[in-house]
């Protein structure tokens, strides 16, 4: 738990994800900054409008406010909160990958770390792209990278230096986030100059979903392998 923490959306969704954040004590002013979306018919995908905004809300201890946001968003509280990420399946969105596949993406969950336990090097793994599943876990493989603008000029991956046209702002928050598309499995290595958030996920087309937090590290491990 923290006071401060990022997210960006998991890439490839179009209707956002839903985040959930959690106070341990109340009377906790939390400020969310990002894209809201408003569902207006949960159809197959969800009709939604979007807009951007500065929310404020008083959370009591134990009771959640739940979201659903698009894009880079920014969570900061007076007291420590938690917040969970979570995909909202293939029926919000029916999304088409880069295969030309419909309709991946079961419900899943990731919860986001305070920065203050970001670090600045982290290594990770991703499984074989394989369309048809055979040998690897998913059709695609991600990773989402959270930042300070100073260090978005100075963020690696596994030796090349990320574009810092790449990055997005998170508001004003001074935070920037980036979607990368992996395309080679195995072990990876991302390193910055400053403290960075990393999120590792997959698609794929078979029904299984299986989540993976790696507390001792800090960072944000997410494997999701979709319907």
């Amino acid at each position: 738990m923290g006071n401060e923490c990022g997210g960006h959306v998991l890439c490839g969704r179009l209707n956002g994800d839903t985040y959930r954040i959690l106070s341990a004590e109340s009377s906790n002013i939390v400020t969310i900054s990002g894209i809201v979306v408003t569902v207006i018919s949960y159809g197959q995908p969800w009709t939604v409008t979007t807009n951007y905004e500065t929310l404020t809300t008083n959370l009591t201890a134990g009771l959640p406010c739940d979201l659903i946001l698009d894009g880079p968003v920014q969570f900061q509280s007076a007291k420590p909160i938690q917040v969970a990420q979570f995909a909202n399946g293939a029926e919000s969105d029916y999304v088409t990958n880069t295969h030309g596949i419909a309709g991946e993406g079961d419900p899943c969950e990731i919860l986001l770390p305070p920065t203050g336990q970001w670090m600045n090097s982290y290594t990770v793994y991703t499984s074989t792209n394989d369309l048809d599943e055979v040998i690897g876990d998913f059709d695609e493989n991600f990773l989402n990278l959270i930042v300070p603008q100073s260090a978005t000029n100075a963020v690696s991956l596994d030796g090349s230096l990320v574009a810092a046209t790449n990055f997005v702002a998170i508001g004003s928050s001074g935070y920037y986030a980036v979607q990368l598309v992996i395309t080679n499995s195995g072990a990876h290595t991302v390193t910055s100059s400053q403290p960075v958030e990393v999120q590792v996920y997959g698609w794929g087309s078979k029904m299984l979903t299986v989540i993976w937090r790696h507390s001792q590290m800090t960072a944000s491990l997410i494997y999701a392998k979709l319907k």
